[in-house]
């Protein structure tokens, strides 16, 4: 086989936020179907079936979702204290992250050192320190191969930058007015994507690039700041048949073959098409919800970070060395590995530091928000 690699929400509404926040006091439970989704299409694009499963998509759908989850996180965290500690979260971040993505770096080094494939030491660097979807335009697209972690570095740019700005900007500002300047943006980044097409640059940049590809990430925070449907009182949903529209929108982005038009306009469009999908599906009741929030989906869910570093690794790794097992059982064996990796990972690292987190988030919020909290958050 071949391997391819807001109405402003009242205050009983902002109070509700620090508890219906995953990883806070509580759990938006089909965010769990919708990573599982997420993590497969990437999954199975990898074992050779990238002609068929939109893996790329799969990424769009984990930008989104992740736009909307963090920042619904800090709108939780600023209704409880008044405030969001900017420090707290960059810590709790980096105690999400860089533990399991330095152990999984350890672990293809080692491969690599015992001939599995060659290592760009420079990529290394690279990609430890999250600047690899820059390097790969100077012939330096991953130190260990097989780990895209490409689109972990355009959340962590995003991410250095977001939480700031939310605190000096958008913490000021209506529902309505932050997420309208939000949406400013998603076009300014669509702007930039044309020029970049304009100037001549190559395709697979703006593929990767964090300034080209943020404006997915940027319709996730639109949804968490205006009428959040896990948030807001006054939240009033787009009802199945706009949802359905959504989803018409995305299905019609994946069949157009246009490179140009892949690599500028789908991005925005998918982002609409996500918020269509995402408004109606957050609060859904009934199968949907049924489906989103059930065992193998709430296990997918909770593997997926892990998933997503170690299953290329793994599956590249049983394709080469066990060729004997044929394209379908091969990558089977590899995605198997790749799940009881992550449950030791789960185990023995970030469960740990998930109860960390969670302690240092409960020592920033000893503060109760007085009555004059701003209820335009």
């Amino acid at each position: 086989m071949t391997i391819t690699k807001q109405a402003v929400p009242d205050r009983a509404g902002l109070d509700a936020a620090a508890h219906t926040a995953d990883g806070v006091s509580g759990h938006i439970g089909p965010l769990d179907g919708i990573r599982a989704l997420a993590v497969m299409l990437v999954i199975l694009s990898h074992t050779g079936l990238g002609w068929i499963i939109p893996g790329g998509f799969g990424v769009t759908i984990f930008f989104f979702l992740s736009g909307y989850l963090i920042t619904t996180l800090m709108r939780g965290e600023q209704a409880k204290t008044r405030k969001v500690s900017l420090p707290a979260f960059y810590l709790r971040r980096f105690l999400r992250i860089m533990p399991p993505l330095w152990i999984t770096m350890l672990f293809g080094i080692a491969l690599g050192i015992g001939g599995t494939f060659e290592i760009d030491w420079i990529g290394v660097a690279a990609q430890l320190t999250l600047v690899v979807n820059y390097t790969a335009a100077f012939g330096h697209p991953s130190g260990v191969p097989y780990m895209p972690l490409w689109s972990l570095a355009v959340e962590e740019h995003y991410y250095l930058v977001f939480p700031l700005f939310y605190v000096t900007v958008l913490r000021h500002l209506s529902g309505r007015v932050a997420a309208g300047l939000c949406l400013a943006l998603c076009v300014l980044v669509l702007a930039g994507r044309l020029a970049h097409v304009v100037a001549g640059t190559d395709l697979g940049n703006i593929y990767i690039w964090s300034h080209t590809r943020i404006d997915s990430i940027l319709f996730g925070a639109i949804l968490a700041l205006y009428r959040n449907p896990a948030i807001d009182r006054d939240f009033r949903g787009p009802g199945p048949a706009a949802a359905a529209a959504g989803g018409l929108l995305i299905l019609f982005t994946l069949a157009v073959r246009d490179p140009v038009f892949r690599e500028t306009l789908r991005y925005t469009l998918q982002g609409v098409g996500l918020y269509l999908v995402f408004a109606w599906v957050v609060p859904s009741q009934g199968l949907i919800a049924r489906i989103l929030t059930s065992r193998p989906a709430r296990f997918v869910g909770l593997l997926s970070y892990t998933l997503y570093l170690s299953h290329f690794l793994l599956i590249h790794l049983i394709v080469t060395h066990a060729p004997a097992l044929g394209p379908v059982i091969g990558p089977g064996v590899g995605i198997l590995l790749s799940v009881i990796y992550s449950v030791a990972m789960y185990v023995f690292v970030e469960r740990p530091l998930a109860a960390l987190r969670k302690r240092l988030h409960g020592a920033g919020r000893r503060a109760r928000p007085g009555p004059d909290t701003q209820a335009a958050t």
